[in-house]
């Protein structure tokens, strides 16, 4: 994926952790995928026992019951300890707000590509449009640019993109109202 090649030079943790190899047993880590966003656990079994794959594991979440043990697998992105510094792009929104973000960019980076060059897929950024003002994410067009370049979006869609994200959540907000939520402005991928 041309878009999570990018990112993971750009120091992206979710480009850089996915599909890493299977961490050993003891290791620490940050979910960073799915309904457990921002959890923390740590590796209990690696890889899983039968009859489970191979390629999952079992961890021990902090918080959870001891006898208690989460299935990871292998579409769950985790980053293991210690976790860097947010990348200097990173947008100061919350981890679940950036983990549900992230698919839609790299789905518009990875359409976007092509043997030519580089084209938008209006219909992909919509959707980053749409979702961005449906979850009222307190995101600029700067911001949201910035996570887009560092994604391998050229500089020069910069002003494209930035006018049209603009427009299109005023847009969507004077028709429907649901103004982006500005004190959930945070450190970027914190836990909230």
């Amino acid at each position: 994926m041309p878009g999570r090649a990018e990112g993971r030079s750009s120091g992206c943790p979710f480009c850089r952790c996915a599909g890493s190899p299977l961490p050993q047993a003891g290791t620490r880590f940050r979910v960073l995928s799915g309904f457990d966003v921002g959890r923390i656990g740590t590796v209990a079994q690696s890889p899983a026992p039968p009859p489970l794959s191979e390629s999952e594991f079992l961890a021990q979440m902090d918080g959870d019951d001891p006898e208690v043990q989460r299935r990871i697998l292998p579409r769950d992105i985790i980053e293991p300890f210690p976790i860097a510094e947010p990348p200097e792009w990173a947008p100061p929104i919350s981890l679940a707000e950036t983990s549900d973000l992230h698919g839609l960019i790299l789905a518009l980076c990875d359409a976007g590509r092509t043997g030519d060059g580089w084209v938008i897929d209006w219909d992909i950024f919509y959707g980053v449009v749409a979702k961005i003002w449906c979850m009222r994410i307190p995101i600029t067009a700067s911001e949201l640019w910035r996570v887009c370049h560092a994604h391998g979006i050229p500089g020069q869609f910069e002003a494209e993109l930035t006018d049209f994200f603009t427009k299109g959540r005023e847009l969507l907000i004077c028709a429907f109202g649901r103004k982006p939520i500005k004190k959930n402005r945070v450190k970027p991928f914190s836990v909230s």
